[in-house]
């Protein structure tokens, strides 16, 4: 009677669970059709449109299958709609302004300046900007300053402490694995290798950080001392008293904000401001109907077409990464298109294979043949992702891009004291040539081996110098000054002839359009976004594994990923190191 019980028990637990899952993937199908019905968004008369700012920034929009399935709101916000919806919000006379409320967003500087960039282009129109949140972390409250009224919660609080590079360091944990590295590289600033052979950072390397991000410290205070109207020298001794620990009240008076309110309150300035009774609704249009309502000013025949590069070029998880096969394909592809007149090559990348990389830069030499080609540089577009910029007729940067790391590096690993020593392994064997078992993980390399790999690293590095400074159109000596792996920001980056002007995606889209006189034209992505279906597909299998740790240790997840690449990676890497500012 028990089994039976047991066993009836599961059957009907298996039917409610398939219930269950089965009703959210109709949910799913019915979101996928309505995706599909191409039914533009028309706002109503003194319409609001409220950007709410909360989860992870990507360069680019796509169908979050696991929320969906559970119900839960999206996580992932696409840098791409958000800009696309200001855009729109700005020219439709319909929309009197932007209410933006921010949680717990995660985006880096660039990406941020992007979107104040925009915003402080719809105020340009003669509309109001209200921003309200709870707390504001540093990055949250520099895109939030550039609103008309800024908002805090009475509990809420405000970060704003400088900025920090961490560093994190393996070498101890490799030793007492008995895992050596063997690293290659050339450069004094190319720190990528650090962690495997430090355990601090060397005086190189602590240089150039305290360069760039003093520099993006400098750029953030000055914008928010343009909007608050507060001099950067009170900001930062704002920064320098723990501001998370003063109480909303002192937030207000020092004007770091203009009136603490809780959330619910925000409605009645709303309705003021946009001639609403006190007893009507407003009218609200989310970021979704936003980005559905018509794009006035296209044209099909002439395109602008925007390549995005995003993640390590030829990395281990293709899913995310910039896979240098499918990008000259697709460069090539358009290079044949008579119909684009220019092309934005998008780039978020820290770099990634040297061999990947060059194959991207001599598309692009291909293509400028026939097209104009820009080069958009968002959160970074270091060391690979310089390489494949740096061919471009004009090159667009954020103040605070992270760009520039010229270099190249090579590691291999060996285990010989963790196989033979700890394990107890014995290794024998039989070969033709002398070479023959290059490389092999259970012994180092002999000096022979090191010194042709160091050699190669030599000529990839001198080949890399001579891209630049072909695609600059300045002496290889130049490039060499500038190079040696070291970091810049943006601003820096101008300064020293590596880009030609600052500016985000957008400011790259119009040079196109004026140096190709299109008054109108249409925009065309690629790659082409993934359809519900093939999200579904991708977000099966191993994939899942990856994506539920990544959710569960977030930027740990960035230090066992550079782990796992010293087994899976190309050794000869144009790559820069993996940190996380705070």
């Amino acid at each position: 009677m028990k089994t039976f019980l047991k066993t009836a028990l599961a059957c009907a637990l298996g039917v409610i669970i398939a219930i269950l899952v089965l009703g959210r993937l109709a949910i799913i199908i019915l979101s996928g059709i309505t995706a599909f019905s191409n039914i533009a968004y028309t706002p109503k008369p003194h319409t609001i449109f409220k950007l709410e700012l909360n989860g992870e920034l990507t360069e680019r929009s796509y169908n979050n299958f696991y929320n969906l399935l559970w119900g839960k709101e999206t996580a992932v916000l696409g840098l791409d709609d958000i800009l696309s919806a200001i855009k729109k919000a700005k020219n439709n006379s319909n929309i009197d302004g932007i209410y933006m409320t921010i949680n717990n967003l995660s985006a880096g500087y660039a990406s941020l300046s992007e979107i104040r960039d925009e915003l402080a282009d719809f105020k340009q129109k003669g509309k109001f900007i209200i921003c309200y949140a709870d707390n504001y972390r540093q990055s949250e409250y520099y895109l939030a300053s550039v609103a008309d009224e800024v908002y805090l919660n009475p509990m809420g609080r405000i970060d704003l402490s400088g900025i920090t590079s961490e560093h994190i360091f393996y070498k101890d944990v490799l030793d007492k694995l008995g895992i050596g590295i063997q690293v290659f590289r050339v450069g004094t600033f190319k720190s990528a290798v650090e962690p495997f052979i430090n355990t601090q950072m060397s005086e190189a390397n602590r240089e150039q950080t305290q360069q760039y991000i003093s520099s993006i410290w400098n750029d953030i205070l000055t914008k928010i001392s343009e909007t608050r109207n507060i001099p950067t020298k009170t900001l930062n001794q704002y920064a320098d008293s723990l501001l998370i620990f003063q109480p909303a009240q002192k937030i207000k008076s020092i004007r770091l904000v203009d009136n603490l309110n809780y959330q619910s309150q925000i409605e009645n300035r709303l309705k003021f401001l946009t001639f609403t009774e006190t007893n009507k609704d407003l009218n609200i249009a989310t970021l979704s109907d936003m980005v559905s309502s018509e794009n006035e000013g296209q044209s099909e025949k002439n395109k602008i077409a925007v390549v995005y590069a995003t993640g390590e070029i030829d990395g281990i998880d293709e899913d995310n990464n910039i896979n240098s096969q499918e990008i000259v394909s697709t460069l090539n592809d358009i290079q044949k298109n008579r119909n684009i007149k220019g092309v934005v090559l998008r780039i978020n990348s820290p770099g990634g294979s040297l061999f990947g990389s060059e194959q991207i830069w001599a598309a692009i030499e291909r293509l400028k043949t026939e097209k104009i080609v820009v080069a958009s540089m968002s959160d970074y577009a270091a060391s690979g992702g310089y390489y494949i910029a740096c061919n471009s007729n004009r090159i667009f940067a954020q103040p605070t891009t992270i760009t520039g790391s010229i270099g190249i590096f090579g590691i291999i690993p060996e285990a010989e004291n963790l196989l033979t020593k700890k394990l107890g392994f014995t290794f024998d064997e039989v070969k033709t040539n002398k070479y023959g078992n290059f490389p092999s993980l259970h012994k180092k390399m002999s000096e022979s081996e090191k010194a042709f790999f160091q050699r190669e690293i030599e000529n990839g590095y001198q080949q890399f110098i001579e891209r630049c400074a072909w695609g600059r159109k300045i002496t290889s000596d130049s490039i060499s000054k500038i190079a040696e792996g070291r970091v810049w920001t943006g601003i820096d980056a101008l300064q020293l002839g590596l880009i030609d002007e600052l500016g985000g995606l957008s400011a790259a889209i119009s040079w196109i359009a004026q140096e190709t006189e299109l008054s109108q034209f249409e925009l065309i992505e690629y790659p082409q976004k993934k359809t519900l279906l093939e999200e579904l597909s991708l977000n099966m299998g191993e994939n899942v594994k990856a994506r539920l740790i990544r959710s569960w240790i977030g930027e740990t997840g960035l230090h066992l990923k550079t782990i796992k690449q010293i087994k899976d990676i190309y050794p000869i890497q144009a790559r820069m190191e993996t940190f996380v500012l705070k």
